[in-house]
């Protein structure tokens, strides 16, 4: 068990190995109550959020989520977040745990006359159902059919509790999965009617550790490791969640790299040898200097050296080959596609 941003959560229940392939290949509950919860209504509510954040706000439809960065006025991406919008006029979003405070106050910063907003973070806990077993476990917990696609919401009806709840098909593992948005008095009970329904599925509780490894894998973005205000979201592997055709706050920066080119690029890399690396380690090409690691591991079960980093633009291609540097040991290592 350690803190994490005030709140007391385990690194594994089992062990990170476990846990990991309980995920890959069933199914697996995290308790991610310490992410946070923002409520977004009102009459402007949408011209607010089409002026923060980087995605096409204005186009969504009701019940859809979208992936979207927000930067501050030079750019760099302050953080990344998942929102949902439940209605014409209303949104529901879930910031970071490290950047809960630091994201309201940007809001603020930018919130137009007649947008009202709700930090609900203390009154919520998030449970997340993940793994290729988890729309069964839904299905037998709740009397919802659990057939929208990946990235919509709906409210579900849980039938042990006799309650209705707001759920999200989403995730942070890179497989199947249903976040569960419940109020803390609630969460025992929810909790407890999902492991009674996955019971047969094999159902396992998962750690922060397994949280890591799972997203690793999958190169998704960890905010204040992976991008702490030093780069852009056009850097990224996700600048498709930068759409163009509206303006937003840090903009101006992002059509000055596109016009003069992107320095950098966020790059996938397993090593071809022995060696795990480590956030802060340095990549080289031809002995020189090209880019840092921001993110590294162990894949569980695979045995493979894993991380994740920035090189220059030219090297981010699929099978560039690179060196680690790891103490005094240089590593080939393979930029690689996560998703294949």
């Amino acid at each position: 068990m350690v803190d994490f941003f005030g709140f007391y959560l385990p690194t594994h229940y089992t062990n990170i190995t476990d846990e990991h392939v309980t995920v890959r290949t069933g199914v697996g509950v995290f308790d991610v109550s310490h992410m946070g919860n923002f409520r977004i209504y009102g009459d402007t509510a949408t011209d607010t959020m089409d002026n923060i954040l980087t995605q096409d706000i204005r186009g969504m439809r009701m019940k859809q989520l979208k992936y979207t960065h927000f930067l501050n006025e030079e750019g760099m991406i302050v953080d990344d977040m998942i929102i949902a919008r439940l209605s014409e006029d209303h949104y529901f979003s879930v910031p970071n745990a490290a950047k809960i405070k630091l994201d309201w106050d940007h809001f603020n910063k930018y919130r137009k006359p007649g947008t009202v907003m709700e930090n609900i973070s203390d009154d919520y806990a998030i449970l997340a159902v993940q793994g290729p077993k988890a729309v069964e476990v839904m299905r037998k917990a709740t009397t919802h059919p659990c057939e929208m696609k990946f990235f919509n919401c709906d409210y579900m009806h849980f039938k042990d509790l006799d309650r209705t709840y707001l759920v999200w098909r989403s995730g942070y593992t890179g497989e199947d999965g249903f976040e569960l948005m419940i109020p803390n008095e609630d969460a025992v009970a929810v909790w407890k009617s999902i492991f009674k329904h996955g019971e047969e599925f094999g159902i396992k509780p998962i750690g922060l550790g397994a949280r890591d490894t799972l997203r690793m894998e999958k190169a998704l973005l960890l905010s204040g490791q992976d991008f702490d205000f030093n780069h852009t979201s056009l850097e990224t592997n996700v600048a498709w969640c930068v759409k163009m055709d509206h303006d937003f706050v840090g903009k101006s920066v992002l059509e000055e790299q596109q016009r003069n080119g992107i320095p950098q690029k966020f790059v996938a890399f397993q090593l071809k040898d022995r060696g795990i690396p480590r956030t802060g380690m340095e990549i080289f090409k031809d002995n020189e200097k090209v880019g840092d690691v921001t993110s590294g591991t162990m894949i569980p079960a695979r045995k493979i050296g894993f991380g994740l980093g920035y090189v220059k633009y030219d090297l981010h291609e699929f099978g560039t080959k690179l060196d680690v540097r790891i103490k005094e040991r240089m590593v080939p290592i393979e930029v690689v596609n996560p998703r294949a």
